[in-house]
């Protein structure tokens, strides 16, 4: 990525439709507009109905013209957006004169990346916007709009702010006072300190529920064969995807459906029955259903037998379901939950409990939501390192200049979430992990 350059590329996705969308943007974009429509001059922030010719002079479209000088646009830089007819020699067309232009095409997140080098958004509004397009349900949308719109660099910059501030103070005791701290000060330090470490671990609890929205949940259905494990899959997504048999083996190979629930989408796998494989088929379909086992965020494990021992040793939060209810007279009082695929039965009470185990009812913040990993561990850094600050506080006698160390750590643990310092390879992940044209 050359910041330098001027930059182009579609921003809707290939294919026929009504309208497409091409952006290009750069200290040269302005002058190739005006190149390409035979206009003098646009008007700017206003779409103008124009047409736009290649370098023969030769018409392509009626199109909508919208200019973006500098600093007021995306990028930050000169901009313009051009709307054509959505055909993709149209675009393809229009693509290729402003490369002739002296423009070249953009790489992937590369607009996005200019608004960043620009001031116009931190790495934290980058990762909405790469989040917001990727969003998989309504909820999940509103939380990343959040954060593009800067709650969560809001809340991390305060935080920011506070520490810098408590690192003044014990600063200017150190280089200008030159006295110890009293008492007094020594207990309004630490309550400081521990506020903003209170700060940091609401802000972490938040990283569960953002994990869930942006991720989903990956839910495997795993047990014995012929369970019924392919009836739940079934009857959970309202499809017949998988294959139902009374043979057992029959499900060989992972069958993927996705389901919403109270806003978070979960991914459930049906996986084959657990038992010792009669053939290499089964024995790998055996295999991958144990592997996804171990990666699951959840697990629900399917028996048709009410009187069997279930065992909850997972790692993962796990749901233990017994099928075919319909024909079992008693049902012991445990904590499984009795379904009947055929009847539709105990669904609802299933749907209840997977919401319980995955805490989506008792899960909420009016803080806007950490959605990445990279961000949680930041804040999880910077808490360890407030922590740190508070045990010297107690064991070294308030050596103020350890104490500063420690909380100069955090805000440096900062900087690299909000992108002020952090390393060139992970700026350029999450830009790449962007779609060309954004």
């Amino acid at each position: 990525m050359s910041p330098g350059d001027t930059i182009v590329a579609p921003a809707t996705p290939l294919g026929f439709s009504g309208v497409a969308v091409i952006r290009i943007s750069g200290p040269k974009a302005l002058l190739f507009a005006q190149k390409v429509t035979q206009k003098k001059k646009l008007k700017d922030r206003s779409a103008t109905l124009v047409g736009f010719f290649n370098k023969k002079r030769e018409r392509l479209d009626q199109t909508l013209i919208t200019q973006f000088s500098a600093p007021a646009s995306y990028t930050g830089e000169d901009m313009v957006e051009v709307s054509c007819h959505g055909n993709p020699v149209i675009v393809d067309g229009i693509v290729s004169t402003f490369l002739s232009c002296g423009a070249r095409l953009a790489d992937p997140g590369e607009f996005t990346y200019r608004a960043f080098i620009n001031g116009k958004m931190d790495l934290v509004q980058a990762e909405g916007v790469s989040a917001l397009i990727k969003a998989k349900t309504i909820e999940s949308a509103k939380e990343q709009q959040k954060i593009i719109n800067g709650e969560l660099s809001n809340n991390i910059n305060k935080l920011r702010r506070d520490i810098i501030n408590l690192v003044s103070f014990l600063e200017y005791q150190m280089d200008i006072s030159e006295e110890n701290l009293s008492p007094k000060e020594q207990h309004e330090v630490s309550e400081k300190m521990q506020s903003l470490r209170k700060a940091c671990l609401a802000l972490s609890k938040t990283f569960v529920r953002g994990k869930m929205l942006n991720l989903g949940v990956t839910t495997v259905i795993t047990g014995p064969p012929n369970v019924g494990k392919s009836s739940l899959l079934n009857t959970l997504c309202g499809e017949n995807l998988a294959i139902v048999s009374a043979e057992p083996g029959t499900t060989r190979d992972v069958i993927k459906s996705e389901l919403v629930i109270d806003g978070v989408p979960f991914v459930f796998l049906d996986t084959a029955g657990i038992r010792k494989a009669r053939s290499p088929i089964e024995k790998e379909g055996v295999a991958r259903a144990k592997k996804f086992k171990e990666k699951a965020d959840l697990i629900i494990r399917v028996s048709d037998d009410p009187g069997a021992q279930h065992s909850t040793t997972s790692a993962q939060p796990c749901v233990l379901v017994v099928n075919k209810a319909d024909l079992h007279e008693k049902k012991p009082k445990k904590p499984i939950i009795h379904i009947s695929c055929k009847n539709k039965t105990g669904i609802e009470e299933l749907i209840l409990k997977i919401k319980k185990e995955m805490r989506l009812d008792s899960i909420s913040s009016d803080l806007p939501l950490l959605s990445t990993q990279r961000q949680n561990t930041a804040i999880k850094l910077c808490s360890k390192n407030i922590k740190n600050a508070l045990v010297l506080c107690k064991k070294s006698g308030f050596e103020l200049e350890l104490i500063a160390f420690e909380l100069r750590s955090a805000i440096d643990a900062l900087d690299v979430l909000l992108g002020k310092t952090t390393p060139e390879d992970i700026i350029n992940n999450i830009f790449n992990n962007l779609c060309v044209g954004k």
